[in-house]
């Protein structure tokens, strides 16, 4: 997903695009793009860094936290990125501490930046940490691992314990 700088007047560039769900690997198993990727926005000039701030929309297929069935999550999420040219020094002595501008920022050579990355960076981070389908997700019953949320399995819930814990359980027994 290439955009040439040279077609980046005084003014910007307003651009659209629409690039397919295969151009973009998320590297997971319980999140897969349903849908392209529509991503909208504009590139600036300011000297040799280019602004680009937009915005993009897919839908992804991702799997529950407690119940792990599948659910489509909708992903509308903004973008800024700065990009500046890549330069030819790579020596480490010169490293430096990171700064908030440094984390929204990428590199670009030969006249053209790659939103890839960026696009992929921005539908990662729009995921929450605990995926639901709903909030009242019920999960799955801890003994038997029925979805609790399609039926009502029967095991005894009230003092159940997980056999891992059985031990604690015992200790809290006696005390009481």
């Amino acid at each position: 997903m290439f955009l040439k700088i040279d077609h980046i007047h005084d003014e910007g560039l307003d651009f659209k695009l629409l690039e397919s769900k295969q151009h973009f690997d998320l590297d997971s198993t319980d999140c897969v793009l349903k849908e392209d990727v529509s991503i909208k926005g504009k590139l600036e000039k300011l000297g040799h860094e280019i602004i680009c701030q937009g915005e993009l929309q897919t839908e992804l297929s991702v799997k529950c936290s407690r119940c792990l069935e599948d659910f489509s999550f909708p992903v509308n999420a903004k973008l800024k990125v700065y990009f500046v040219p890549q330069l030819e020094d790579n020596n480490l002595a010169n490293e430096i501490e990171l700064t908030e501008f440094d984390i929204d920022q990428e590199f670009y050579v030969d006249d053209k930046i790659d939103l890839t990355g960026p696009v992929r960076d921005s539908i990662l981070l729009s995921l929450p940490p605990i995926k639901l389908c709903r909030e009242d997700c019920a999960g799955l019953c801890f003994q038997c691992g029925m979805n609790l949320n399609k039926n009502d399995c029967g095991c005894e819930k009230e003092n159940a314990c997980d056999p891992r814990l059985a031990v604690l359980q015992q200790l809290k027994n006696k005390i009481k």
